[in-house]
């Protein structure tokens, strides 16, 4: 479609509308580490290659023995992350969840089913649910939520994965998923494209609940009313819930694989809308890949093959994360410190979307640079309106 003139020519009078933004790309991984291992051991020293390989920028982890708390800031430590954080208790087993990072956090939360569910007797979570919000320079702050949801085929087993999805959802209930950059990740011991199972949906609570279990009583309402779901993806990604969408993670020889000896997808990088608009890429990092083309880039120099299975049972996910500058930067077309009406009037007029030419004057809304301005961008420039 072509543009009113006249915009075109308030961007002029206004110093033009020269490309604004500037977008910081974060890389952030999960895994399911099985094992830290102890300094200088053969699993160590594997997760040490990899995570220098990948060189995330964060990265959630699963599978934290209680008794590895040190041999984890040891590793975070080696491998170059200043920030962590895991929780010192877990409600069912040793196993825990946390986070290695670069950036310093802005925020941390561990999530308990009490404190999610307004529930003081609620006791529905298998593993504690992680979150931190990172504060990366010049950039929006990042929201992340891990989890380490139930394994097991039992009904007992899928039902609590279902319940640990729908205490995820709350974790990040205070963000929008049109504006906020947050992502939840970890090992949903599920695959996508085999839920719903049955029974669809549970009425009940099935038997064989660990003796301390407790349903929170805002999810049995929910389980009394209209039953809950078979289907622990169908609260994260749906519009009734945070509406994150799962990335299309594959390793470089084009299997989906995150556990090598079962061949199941199992770990999962969700992102809001405002961070899939930006289409970002992603990879499951296998050793045994190193000589095949394509793939995200890495640092450092090629692993050898048997590297992945050294470290633990299941791979690295990883993607690279686009976020917005933070503040009113990107959309400010008239360059007065917001974003307002006069701004989304020129935005309105610069719309082209998807595969649409955008005007050279109407390069300060093109926040992904593909020579459009199309609904992508829309989240992005929503997310930075701040009126007058």
């Amino acid at each position: 479609m072509r543009r009113q003139d006249g915009i075109i020519a308030a961007l002029i009078l206004t110093g033009g509308a020269a490309g604004v933004s500037a977008d910081t790309i974060v890389r952030v991984a999960t895994w399911n580490l099985e094992t830290v291992g102890v300094r200088g051991s053969s699993e160590y020293n594997a997760a040490m290659a990899i995570l220098e390989r990948v060189c995330a920028d964060v990265v959630a982890v699963q599978e934290i023995e209680g008794d590895e708390l040190d041999d984890f800031a040891d590793l975070a430590e080696d491998a170059g992350y200043a920030h962590t954080i895991v929780p010192t208790s877990n409600p069912f087993g040793s196993l825990r969840n946390g986070f290695l990072s670069r950036h310093p956090f802005m925020r941390t939360t561990i999530n308990t089913s009490a404190n999610l569910s307004g529930d003081s007797n609620a006791n529905d979570i298998t593993r504690l649910i992680v979150e931190v919000v990172l504060d990366v320079p010049g950039a929006a702050p990042l929201t992340l939520v891990t989890e380490h949801w139930k394994a097991g085929t039992a009904d007992a087993d899928e039902f609590r994965r279902a319940v640990e999805s729908l205490r995820a959802a709350q974790a990040v209930s205070d963000l929008d998923t049109d504006v906020d950059a947050f992502v939840i990740l970890g090992d949903m011991n599920e695959e996508i494209d085999s839920v719903p199972r049955p029974p669809d949906p549970f009425t009940q609570i099935p038997g064989g609940m660990p003796t301390n279990w407790r349903l929170g009583n805002d999810l049995r309402t929910i389980l009394n009313a209209q039953g809950i779901r078979n289907d622990p993806f169908i609260y994260l990604t749906s519009a009734s819930g945070p509406e994150v969408t799962a990335l299309e993670a594959r390793q470089k020889d084009g299997r989906d694989a995150t556990r090598d000896s079962s061949g199941r997808r199992l770990d999962y990088i969700l992102v809001s809308a405002l961070l899939s608009g930006y289409d970002p890429p992603s990879e499951v990092y296998d050793s045994r890949d190193e000589g095949l083309g394509g793939g995200l880039a890495k640092c450092g120099s090629a692993l050898s093959s048997g590297t992945s299975a050294a470290a633990a049972d299941h791979f690295i996910v990883f993607t690279d994360l686009t976020l917005p500058a933070s503040g009113a930067e990107y959309g400010d077309a008239d360059r007065d410190g917001d974003v307002d009406l006069r701004d989304i009037a020129a935005f309105m007029n610069c719309f082209t979307g998807a595969g649409g030419d955008a005007d050279s004057g109407c390069g300060v809304f093109d926040n992904n640079g593909d020579n459009d301005v199309d609904l992508p961008d829309y989240r992005v420039f929503r997310g930075n309106i701040t009126g007058p």
